[in-house]
């Protein structure tokens, strides 16, 4: 998911910002995946929607296309709401955001 060399194009190979930027990302990524469980479980597509199009800037950012695609059909559906269907297209978003997480830190590793 990751295409780090994307992401090196766009910040000009600097490998120690590109670290900066992913412990920004991570820094909030545990309460942003919390929000989001915990407002699906709820369907209050109110909060999916504006958590979802918070987070879809850093998904922009490093080109995680996968997300952005499932992020927009999200914020899209929230406005007619199908309460199971929305409920599983959130979770396999925070699918997506985990996997993208343990990917940043392998990469961290890599550094090392």
């Amino acid at each position: 998911m990751i295409e780090i060399e994307k992401i090196k194009e766009y910040t000009g190979g600097d490998e120690e910002f590109i670290a900066i930027l992913f412990d920004k990302f991570l820094s909030r990524l545990d309460a942003d995946l919390t929000i989001l469980k915990e407002a699906a479980a709820e369907h209050d597509w109110k909060t999916v929607k504006s958590r979802t199009h918070a987070m879809l800037s850093s998904a922009r950012i490093f080109f995680w296309d996968d997300i952005i695609e499932l992020s927009v059909r999200i914020e899209s559906d929230c406005d007619a709401p199908d309460s199971g269907q929305l409920e599983s297209s959130v979770n396999e978003l925070i699918a997506l955001y985990e996997k993208t997480e343990n990917e940043i830190q392998l990469w961290k590793q890599s550094l090392t």
